[in-house]
Order: C-alpha cells, then structure tokens, then sequence
C-alpha cells in the first residue's frame, strides 16, 4: 500500500527578514542557504565546520562554527536541519517550535520544499508526494511548454489590476469580471504567442466593465 502523503496544505512564504536557522555546513545545507538568502532571509548558519562555499557567504549570513545546541533555535520563524547526521536532525526535528524541514528524513519534517521553477513573477511549484526523480522530470517539462507569452501577459495583468480596483465595484463584481475576462479564448491567444491580441482583447473586456460601473444601478 502507498504510504500516505501529509504533506497536502500548499503554501508560499514570505521570509523577508524572517529569522532563518539553518544546522549544518556540507553540500547539502549550501543548496538550503542559497534558497534561504535569495528569498531574502536573514540567516544563521550553524556547524562546525563549513565547506569554502559557504565560507563565502560570511557578512550576508550570520555562520556559527560550534555543535548545534537547542537554544540555537530561538526565535526562529524556520528550521532546516542539513546535516549528515541523522541523529542530529532528528533532534534538530524535535527541538524546533516552528516550521523545520529535515533533509534526511522528510516524513518528520512539518513541511517540504518543493521542485520549483521562476519565469519572470510567474513561480510554478510540483510535489508528487515522495518521487523525486519524477517531480524533477515533470519540473523540466512544464519549464519548457510554458510560453514566454504568458510571463508578459502576467506582468501586463499586474499593471490592469490597479487599474481595475479603482473601477467602482464591488469585490464580488470585480471577482466576476476575471473569471470572464481571463477566458479560454486570451489562453488560446497566448498559446498562439499572439500576445498583443490578446492584451487588446482583456482592455476591451476592462472597458465594458468600467462602463457598466458606470451606467449600471449602484
């Protein structure tokens, strides 16, 4: 029988100067780091000894070269036990009050990293619930069937979403507005990489709304 995954609330953090503590220094925990600080973390690295890439971080991230302690964790908002030492991430597991991911054995972790790829402020993550080799496979194949017209049709929406909430309505009418506008006809258009088409074609959809706002009963 397939063990089943716990692992099934998705969410998306924000780690912006967010206390960040991460147990060891080899290979494994530099791959953590790099993740950590690019989303902007502010970090403790503990072990006692670090690799040189990680030495290299010294000044963007706070490096502690000493056996891991339980109060090393105070006031993290997360934890990520790296070590090799599945004792020592067990207790890392243990010991931490907050979210702790341990990479040596992901079923005692309260929550997983998933295989994720960025085009422009479009980010897809996949999880197939415990088969790596098959999440990273699906990770390149949706990378490369998504259209670089969807990436600059997600920065134009970004800009008509201001646009549109100074449209009087209410929430319920402008959460109706995107259902229909974003139709399967703008994704057919994408999809052709027709996206100037399908721009002209969400502005007129934005015009009409705004003079039903207008002229509608309020």
């Amino acid at each position: 029988m397939t063990q089943e995954n716990n692992f099934t609330y998705p969410a998306m953090l924000n780690l912006t100067n967010k206390k960040c503590v991460l147990i060891g220094g080899g290979v494994v925990a530099l791959r953590k780091l790099k993740t950590l600080t690019s989303a902007g973390a502010s970090v403790t690295v503990i072990a006692p000894n670090f690799t040189e890439e990680i030495l290299a971080f010294k000044g963007k991230v706070t490096l502690i070269e000493k056996q891991y302690a339980v109060q090393d964790l105070t006031g993290a908002f997360l934890v990520v036990a790296a070590t090799d030492d599945f004792a020592i991430n067990r207790q890392v597991t243990l010991d931490a009050p907050c979210l702790v991911n341990n990479i040596t054995e992901p079923e005692l972790s309260n929550f997983t990293v998933p295989s994720s790829f960025t085009k422009g402020d479009i980010h897809i993550s996949i999880a197939t619930g415990g088969v790596p080799a098959f999440t990273r496979k699906l990770k390149t194949y949706f990378a490369s069937k998504l259209p670089a017209s969807f990436v600059e049709f997600n920065a134009f929406l970004k800009e008509q979403r201001k646009a549109i909430k100074n449209i009087p309505s209410t929430s319920e009418e402008r959460t109706k507005f995107w259902r229909e506008a974003l139709n399967e006809d703008v994704f057919q258009l994408l999809e052709d990489g027709k996206t100037l088409l399908a721009k002209e074609k969400f502005l007129h959809a934005v015009d009409c709304f705004r003079s039903q706002s207008q002229n509608g009963p309020r």
